[in-house]
């Protein structure tokens, strides 16, 4: 456990700011859909097909992104073509996104991205830091004469930026330095995001004993585990097995295999397990390799190891957090991620599971339907359906009998 007196999370980090709305135009199932509101931790629940992953692809996309580019950020969707949404009928084809994040200060950033032939072209970004007026301080136009981006901001003279496949979002450090203080945290806040859809394989298949700078602190499917329990202080990982030992009783400690050969050589991870032994003392602590252990034991241990690590993910996005754990195990772990909300790191889970509702708070819960081909999110308890039921109905009781209805 954490303890109470440790040091407050820095100005730069999510304990203070937040994304409290997340705007979708023409982006996968989202044609036109209302902004989406957004708390420290959110729960995202909704049938097959309804568009529950949009919310988190849309995140996922600008944080590719930054971390390689816009190309790199499409081909996992097939290109450019397969985001946009299948309604839009403009010219040039083209989606958005704008976030927003509260704190000290509001910020709003803008960005559209159109088809060019098969290729990504970022053609405009706005980011604003809004004070009393709400004016846009910061923007990254694209000019009619050379086509390229030009930084407008009060305190510099146009920069241009010439990449249009990169995202001058993930310049901003480099570009201002310290002349837009309000902006600061925007660098943290995407260095530490992760994107989880984690495979059972992937997380025994082992990694580089330690991630590269552009890398997140855990791939999007769980492969370089190992290197995240290498950045591990000794502490967080003493905390790490108290977290283990919470759903796994006989979990005694976590071991890094060497990179023997350097730093190109693979490693992987064991947990050390007490168990029963036929000598003197009846007992004795086996180390069990990743590729032996359950597939829940593996996903438990890479989501428990995310939350072991100081500074923790500014953002932290799961798809379907039910998979491959029972129940008891779920409670644990959303119980966790709760407290990691509460400690800075917004949290934002998706789920088919209506039982994962009755452990979350009901405030919490937003969920999407897909009605005549339009995708709506909605808050749970807003929606008159749900707040017709007793107090004490369950939110997943809740959850089946109205969408019974809709059957």
């Amino acid at each position: 456990m954490k303890k109470n007196n440790q040091s407050p999370l820095p100005d730069a980090a999510a304990g203070d700011r937040w994304l409290t709305e997340v705007q979708l135009q023409r982006f996968k199932a989202a044609f036109k859909p209302k902004p989406i509101k957004l708390s420290h931790f959110n729960v995202v629940i909704g049938r097959n097909g309804s568009g529950k992953s949009t919310l988190l692809e849309a995140l996922q996309w600008i944080d590719a992104t930054i971390r390689r580019d816009a190309r790199e950020a499409c081909d996992r969707y097939f290109g450019i073509r397969d985001l946009i949404n299948l309604r839009s009928q403009a010219y040039p084809p083209y989606f958005e996104l704008r976030l927003t994040w509260s704190g000290k200060e509001r910020v709003r950033y803008q960005v559209r991205v159109e088809d060019d032939e098969g290729i990504p072209a970022i053609t405009q970004e706005e980011l604003a830091s809004l004070g009393r007026r709400d004016k846009p301080r910061v923007r990254y136009v694209r000019t009619e004469e050379s086509g390229e981006r030009v930084l407008l901001s009060e305190s510099t003279a146009g920069i241009p930026f010439r990449d249009p496949d990169r995202l001058a979002l993930g310049q901003l450090g480099a570009v201002l330095g310290r002349q837009e203080p309000s902006l600061a945290f925007l660098e943290s806040f995407w260095s530490r995001a992760v994107f989880l859809r984690l495979s059972p394989n992937r997380l025994a298949k082992g990694s580089l004993g330690t991630r590269r700078s552009f890398e997140p602190l855990l791939d999007e499917e769980g492969q370089t585990l190992p290197a995240l329990l290498n950045e591990l202080t000794p502490e967080q990982r003493i905390e790490l097995v108290g977290s283990l030992g919470e759903v796994l009783p006989g979990i005694r400690d976590v071991y890094v295999s060497r990179a023997d050969l350097g730093r190109d050589t693979q490693v992987n991870y064991s947990l050390l397990e007490r168990m029963p032994y036929q000598g003197r003392t009846g007992r004795s602590q086996f180390p069990i390799p990743s590729w032996m252990l359950s597939e829940g034991t593996r996903r438990i241990t890479a989501i428990l190891a995310l939350l072991a690590r100081e500074p923790a993910p500014s953002l932290l996005c799961i798809e379907e957090i039910e998979n491959g754990l029972d129940p008891w195990t779920v409670r644990t772990i959303l119980r966790r991620l709760q407290s990691a909300a509460d400690r800075g790191t917004q949290v934002i889970l998706t789920t088919h599971s209506p039982w994962v509702l009755d452990d979350v708070p009901i405030d919490s819960i937003l969920q999407v339907r897909r009605i005549e081909g339009d995708t709506r999110y909605e808050h749970f308890a807003s929606r008159p359906e749900i707040a017709a039921f007793a107090p004490s109905v369950p939110a997943g009781t809740r959850y089946v009998h109205t969408e019974d209805e809709i059957e």
